[in-house]
């Protein structure tokens, strides 16, 4: 009996950690873009700038529709539509943010990162300066969100709570956002 259990604990230790290891719809092309804005849109760069929990992917959504993912040092970039925009990384947890995009501005995000139960988790997003995006870009692999390679959506239900979810917690801890909402990219 003994040798059961300890059999059991070994598959539930591997099934957890092979989660961590989900697959990723991003693909890395040859070269890192050179990053601008069109005078139209506003340009959204998502950075995932340290290896602790590399092997984890974490997916960004925004308004809901997954518009990439990142492991240890990676980034991706996506255009936005201005106006306002909810965004949200999931992994083990969901974390979320709001921004007003203006067009032909820069948005510079980093993906906080810290230990979970059974994956690492995000602490969420945290403005970036362009001078410390472009060290960043240095250190990160270059990612492209490709939608032949699957990824899904956030179910519709799970965005409008994950949405009430974070307006609960602007209204409780509304210096914990100030940074990220008065963020006006460069």
């Amino acid at each position: 009996m003994h040798r059961f259990i300890k059999c059991i604990i070994l598959f539930a230790v591997s099934v957890a950690l092979l989660s961590n290891c989900a697959t990723t719809s991003m693909r890395a092309p040859d070269q890192k873009p050179v990053i601008t804005s069109k005078p139209d849109k506003a340009t959204l760069v998502i950075f995932r700038d340290t290896k602790f929990g590399g092997a984890t992917v974490f997916w960004t959504y925004l308004d809901g529709k997954l518009i990439g993912e990142t492991k240890g040092n990676t980034f991706f970039i996506t255009e936005v539509e201005p106006g306002p925009h909810y965004l949200f990384v999931v992994t083990e947890n969901t974390v979320g943010g709001h921004i007003n995009f203006e067009a032909g501005r820069t948005y510079s995000l980093h993906q906080g990162i810290t230990m979970g139960m059974w994956r690492t988790r995000s602490t969420g997003f945290y403005p970036m300066t362009r001078e410390e995006a472009v060290d960043a870009m240095t250190r990160c692999q270059y990612l492209e969100y490709d939608p032949s390679m699957g990824g899904e959506d956030m179910d519709p239900q799970e965005y409008e709570q994950a949405v009430r979810d974070y307006e609960i917690e602007v209204k409780e801890n509304p210096e914990g956002f100030r940074e990220l909402l008065e963020y006006k990219g460069y």
